[in-house]
């Protein structure tokens, strides 16, 4: 349905408007001129629009009606989702809700409004709900399923997704997207390929492919499956400045691009005075990091800054060969960031569970880090920091500083690729290096998943 930057169809509707005692929009859905008899019911009039995708006139409709209006908060929390206001669908939505308790279709929408407001953790208590509710419905299923996904809990989505005799195409996607961040290149690539031999002009499935294809393949693989995605019918035009921004760091000339999408290849661009020659390229996350930690050869501590639910950490404990310690609120970030509220990535304070040998310091870094420092002696062989925003940032590298040397090895997750990557990780270490006199070498480049490892030279 056009507008709702969420996978709802007309079909999905349908039960939806009914649940709301109204007429139902299967006659009315396509154009203003089918609407005849209900000229004058602002309501139904209202679910006509929402299923025509005109999401700020069904407002203009709404907000004229009575609040006690039967149905009116479920059509409101409708609309507003479609308009991407994600407060006032929560708001609406949740009303809704208790006004019709079990029901399917706002609970779907309720989900999708927590989505929409970045908590996946919600969302997925939601539709965790409705497949209680509803048991064999194939949308709550990929609800769900793209819930745990967003949330870190890939096994979960995986697990979901291997449990449908006939997964769907979101599902397929679900599971090639969670097989990815679990770092399984080889599940990876397959998931895509079985999504792409049923959908083959599908760009998101040709661009996720050339991830694991570049691990697996290499660069002329992965390049042909990233070019196939820029020629798929209404691809996203960062597909084309990715194969530039790669084109940069191969010091090739970038081919032509959308200047909209030039945050990507500004980004790359960056990098490139402090490229290494032999210059590593990934597209799995964990490939990159492992590679990392092996390349750390300085003795000294193994820190992460950003754990959430514990990926990244279990991975880099696999191949440190020794203690390794995690630092997270398990709040979520302490500022908004793009476009997302404070609070975004929390795991409601639920710490995961983590192997032998490694410590979790739950809170806030500017008080967990100086205590930590306080009794753990060395210089710094290795941190992950996938703080995201600038302030945490640089709290963790002005609190390091002194253990920051020649050999040590830092890894950033949001370096790159963002429309603010000027104003956050990049800003801070680039603020950190004039301050102390640090000098660094790239040794490494995730372009996909917005990595850049660096070595301390100086």
């Amino acid at each position: 349905m056009k507008g709702w930057g969420i996978r709802i169809g007309h079909d999905n509707l349908r039960p939806f408007f009914q649940s709301c005692g109204r007429a139902g929009f299967g006659w009315c859905a396509s154009s203003r001129d089918q609407i005849t008899v209900t000229e004058s019911d602002a309501l139904t009039m209202a679910e006509c629009e929402i299923a025509a995708g005109r999401f700020s006139a069904a407002l203009r409709l709404l907000t004229a009606q009575p609040d006690a209006a039967a149905g009116r908060h479920a059509l409101l929390g409708a609309a507003h989702l479609g308009c991407k206001h994600a407060k006032a669908a929560l708001d609406h939505l949740r009303r809704a809700a208790d006004e019709a308790p079990g029901d399917v279709a706002i609970l779907t929408l309720l989900g999708r409004a927590h989505q929409l407001a970045a908590d996946p953790a919600a969302a997925a208590r939601v539709f965790e709900r409705l497949s209680a509710l509803a048991p064999g419905l194939p949308a709550v299923a990929e609800a769900l399923a793209g819930a745990y996904r967003r949330d870190a809990r890939y096994d979960d989505a995986i697990s979901l997704v291997a449990a449908e005799p006939a997964p769907s195409d979101q599902m397929l996607y679900e599971m090639a997207m969670s097989q990815a961040a679990l770092g399984d290149a080889v599940g990876s690539l397959a998931s895509w390929d079985a999504l792409i031999a049923r959908a083959p002009d599908l760009a998101a499935a040709w661009y996720g492919s050339h991830a694991p294809a570049l691990d697996l393949l290499g660069w002329p693989e992965a390049e042909r499956r990233l070019e196939r995605a820029a020629a798929c019918p209404k691809a996203n035009g960062k597909y084309q400045a990715m194969l530039a921004a790669y084109d940069l760091l191969a010091g090739r000339p970038p081919r032509p691009f959308s200047r909209k999408h030039a945050h990507i290849t500004d980004s790359a661009a960056a990098l490139l005075p402090d490229l290494v020659p032999g210059l590593r390229l990934f597209g799995m996350a964990q490939a990159l990091l492992r590679w990392t930690v092996a390349e750390a050869r300085r003795p000294g501590l193994v820190l992460e800054f950003g754990v959430r639910r514990g990926t990244s950490l279990a991975a880099i404990a696999e191949v440190a060969g020794q203690e390794v310690h995690g630092f997270d609120s398990f709040e979520g970030l302490p500022e908004g960031w793009n476009g997302a509220s404070a609070g975004v990535l929390t795991t409601g304070e639920e710490l995961p569970v983590v192997a032998d040998g490694v410590h979790l310091h739950p809170g806030w870094f500017e008080k967990t880090l100086p205590a930590f420092l306080a009794v753990q002696p060395g210089p710094v062989r290795f941190a992950n920091i996938d703080c995201d925003i600038y302030s945490s940032t640089r709290t963790v590298l002005t609190a390091l500083a002194g253990r920051i040397g020649p050999g040590t090895v830092l890894v950033f997750d949001e370096f790159v690729g963002n429309r603010s990557w000027r104003e956050d990780e990049y800003r801070a270490f680039g603020e950190f290096v004039v301050a102390f006199g640090i000098r660094t070498r790239i040794i490494a480049v995730n372009l996909a998943c917005k990595q850049v490892a660096m070595e301390v030279v100086a």
